[in-house]
């Protein structure tokens, strides 16, 4: 085999030409992914910085737009956030009703995959059909779900039944529609954390858990007092994840409007979504850059301190 030699200073061999193939190539494989991230993450976030401090003035003469520095967009969202009506603060109020279930959700969640874990009667079908909406297309999920919902759908039919009465447009109606989608969103909201919970439950060793059960150790002192501090870097990995989308919560409201309807109403947008539809027409760019860099300057510091606190708390297991 050929090799490279420092013929200079009188060497041994320092790459063969083989070595160098095989970096070449894996060099090439990650020159895509490292393109990608500085055109689609550095710049775009870099541009959005630069365009939440531009507010636009006027067309050139050929027909260029231009833009001057200005705090206008910052001013004009703490204007609009001051108006109780206003588009945003009813899309912050839904935000943190999305971020209030995915946080309630973690220890439901939790819970669920430790019965999982204990072997319960109809353990495997319950973890197929807890698992299922993460691998099937949510178009579907959400076609289902209005279908079992909707007038003369199966629970309108079971509702009529009981009751005598009919199931209102839970959809349609405002006051209604947020808590409709965010029942769905717990319904399909097993999936990854439950694999994640389970995958960490099944490395506990069996050893303590043996143990626990000759001393007669309830269920419940075993999870507390056993499973959760083994587990509990997993669990903490969730929860800091799950703060990182605080102002990103949102369920598929897209997804859930009808043919014509007005998606973006105040009863059902989120910011995320509020942003994704300011984006769509492609004018005033600049007020949505504004408004997501200032959620992140709030989110940023809360996720930082939740992890040094949790950073703090976690127990110095080792197994």
């Amino acid at each position: 085999m050929s090799v490279l030699v420092d013929t200079r200073k009188g060497k041994r061999p320092i790459f063969s030409r083989r070595k160098l193939k095989e970096w070449g190539f894996a060099y090439a494989m990650l020159l895509i992914p490292l393109l990608q991230f500085i055109v689609f993450y550095i710049w775009v976030n870099a541009n959005s910085i630069i365009m939440a401090f531009q507010e636009f003035v006027d067309y050139s003469d050929n027909g260029g737009e231009i833009f001057a520095w200005s705090l206008g967009n910052f001013s004009r969202f703490f204007n609009e956030f001051k108006n109780p009506q206003s588009m945003v603060v009813a899309a912050l109020k839904n935000t943190f009703k999305y971020f209030g279930t995915a946080v309630v959700m973690i220890p439901v969640t939790f819970l669920v995959s430790y019965f999982l874990y204990k072997k319960l009667w109809g353990y495997k079908l319950f973890r197929v059909v807890f698992f299922l909406p993460s691998i099937i297309s949510a178009v579907l999920f959400v076609t289902t779900y209005k279908r079992l919902i909707s007038l003369g759908g199966p629970l309108d039919q079971y509702v009529f039944k009981l009751f005598g009465k009919r199931v209102p447009a839970l959809l349609a109606n405002d006051k209604t529609a947020t808590a409709t989608i965010i029942a769905y969103t717990v319904w399909t909201g097993f999936g990854v954390n439950m694999l994640l919970y389970q995958s960490a439950m099944s490395r506990v060793p069996q050893e303590n858990i043996e143990a626990a059960a000759l001393d007669g150790c309830p269920w419940y002192r075993e999870l507390w007092s056993i499973i959760i501090p083994m587990v509990w870097p997993t669990i903490s990995t969730t929860i800091i994840l799950c703060i990182t989308s605080m102002f990103n919560s949102t369920g598929p409201i897209l997804l859930f409007a009808e043919a014509g309807q007005t998606v973006d109403r105040p009863a059902t947008t989120t910011i995320s979504f509020w942003i994704y539809r300011k984006t769509q027409g492609g004018v005033d760019l600049n007020y949505p850059a504004a408004i997501g860099m200032f959620f992140t300057l709030v989110s940023v510091p809360v996720v930082f301190f939740v992890r040094w606190l949790f950073n703090k708390i976690d127990p110095d297991v080792t197994y």
